[in-house]
């Protein structure tokens, strides 16, 4: 079939826009809701939770245009009505919009400046009034995004630095840029400048990760301190919920860093010889891609377990795995130690797992 053609992200198995229905369903069973229905002169992105589960976030486009950053639709949808009876439009927005964590607000970059809205598209605020610097930005670096676990939160987003090209550039096209914390009271802090191609948050809202090709940096937000680490260029970050452990789930390698002691170990690798660094010359996306956050994270609720795809790495702390390929699940403690060789749970080909909850917010795009 058609379906079986799809090209698709090698790491995170999920393909692009395209003309799709949207249905939600129970995991208990039933019958699917379709909440959009396909069609073919539409192109739709995968559809993004909030925080409670009641709303859903997409993008749509017209199939036959390669749209601007701001000529894309955003939907936010309930979860349980048909046939977008009970969705809204959000105002443009260059960037995801980003829901606040209390689902109250949304936060979007447009041409007249940094902005949030209601869910229903409403009661528009603009925080600066003019567009900002250097924006659009690359499409992996076009975000504003919530801090997650604060009552209060601040927002986060990318500035293009003074820094002249020249000067700024990196050997993959990549410009230099200001992270930028923003309190909502008229206080910014530049957290950090870098040659950074993608910005994500820490679930506790205290730490920040960003890339810059095969570096890894987090910063910590209490104290200003930040650590780098060298891994795969392109890997999918994935944070514990209690932001204690990063995996780095690349396409050659699979990697646990152990945030506090700042350790990483090398879990799973394939054939290919691995030194500690994976590059690629693979090109930053331009302001026209349409990217989307990881759909599911493979860290169990309670940080001590998570799930991994094998997806040809069946070489595991320096043995092979004696299950072979498939779906695997893993026990570590307080220290992140492994308790035990992993568990197979499936040997099917199996693509998309996840185990928990990713919000967007903690999310790179792909």
């Amino acid at each position: 079939s058609a379906a079986k053609h799809l090209s698709s992200n090698p790491i995170t198995s999920l393909p692009g826009d395209l003309p799709s229905t949207l249905n939600t369903i129970g995991i208990d069973g039933g019958s699917p809701i379709p909440i959009i229905f396909s069609n073919t002169v539409l192109r739709n992105s995968n559809a993004w939770w909030n925080t409670t589960g009641s709303r859903l976030i997409y993008r749509e486009e017209i199939t036959a245009a390669t749209p601007s950053p701001n000529e894309v639709f955003w939907w936010v949808s309930q979860n349980d009505q048909p046939g977008g009876i009970a969705r809204k439009l959000l105002p443009n927005s260059f960037s995801i919009p980003s829901i606040a964590p209390d689902n109250s607000l949304a936060l979007g970059i447009s041409k007249q400046g940094l902005f949030t809205s209601t869910l229903n598209g409403t009661d528009v605020h603009y925080i600066s009034h003019s567009i900002l610097p250097g924006h659009p930005l690359f499409a992996t670096l076009e975000r504003a995004l919530w801090q997650p676990a604060h009552d209060h939160p601040k927002i986060l987003y990318a500035l293009e630095s003074s820094v002249p090209p020249q000067q700024g550039a990196s050997n993959t096209g990549s410009i230099t840029v200001k992270l930028i914390l923003n309190d909502l009271h008229g206080h910014t802090t530049a957290l950090a400048a870098c040659t950074c191609t993608q910005f994500a948050w820490a679930p506790d809202g205290n730490h920040i990760i960003y890339s810059n090709g095969p570096t890894y940096t987090i910063y910590n937000l209490n104290d200003g301190s930040s650590f780098s680490i060298d891994g795969e260029d392109g890997s999918i970050p994935y944070w514990s919920p209690d932001s204690l452990f990063l995996l780095l789930d690349g396409l050659h390698s699979l990697v646990l860093v152990q945030v506090n002691s700042q350790r990483k170990q090398l879990l799973l690798h394939d054939s290919i010889a691995f030194t500690g660094i994976v590059s690629s010359s693979a090109a930053i996306p331009g302001v026209n891609a349409l990217l989307q956050p990881i759909s599911n994270s493979l860290w169990a609720d309670d940080s001590r377990h998570f799930l991994f795809s094998t997806r040809g790495r069946t070489h595991w702390l320096g043995k092979d795995l004696p299950s072979g390929s498939g779906l695997y699940t893993l026990s570590i403690d307080s220290h992140g130690e492994p308790q035990g060789d992993p568990l197979l749970v499936d040997s099917g080909n199996d693509t998309q797992a996840g185990w928990s909850y990713e919000d967007p917010n903690t999310s790179f795009l792909f």
